[in-house]
């Protein structure tokens, strides 16, 4: 799925897509430098933060009916994918980890947590965070 959305770079997917084979050498020797030297530049590392609100039936004057997402430049979302591709049976995280791994999200963090919570008050017992 594409999006119109951009980082402060205001690059798009699509300038990604369309940009042909020059654009292609041109990233392969950046991202190469880029793990060659271990140094990101600061453009790619940078984001913008939008408060996006939860839900449109909520209070859109309360602060807690917000969330923060981050606008991140496309060029660090393919440098990301490219190193997660090439890398990724070196890189491990702990069983406990729900997010931002293969098969995993929050909602299963979010399901384990529920029925921790259910269990224990069928048990009659506290549950401490």
């Amino acid at each position: 799925m594409l999006t119109n959305a951009t980082g402060h770079d205001n690059v798009t997917s699509e300038h990604l897509l369309f940009g042909g084979p020059h654009l292609t050498v041109h990233l392969t020797l950046l991202f190469n430098s880029m793990v060659h030297h271990c140094f990101v530049p600061n453009d790619v590392c940078n984001g913008i933060i939008l408060p996006v609100l939860k839900s449109k039936h909520g209070d859109a004057t309360k602060v807690d009916m917000y969330r923060g997402i981050t606008l991140s430049p496309v060029i660090s979302k393919v440098f990301e994918s490219v190193l997660l591709h090439r890398y990724d049976e070196f890189l491990s995280s702990d069983s406990l980890q729900y997010g931002f791994k293969k098969s995993s999200s929050c909602s299963h963090a979010l399901f384990t947590v529920s029925e921790l919570v259910r269990y224990f008050t069928k048990k009659s017992s506290r549950l401490y965070r």
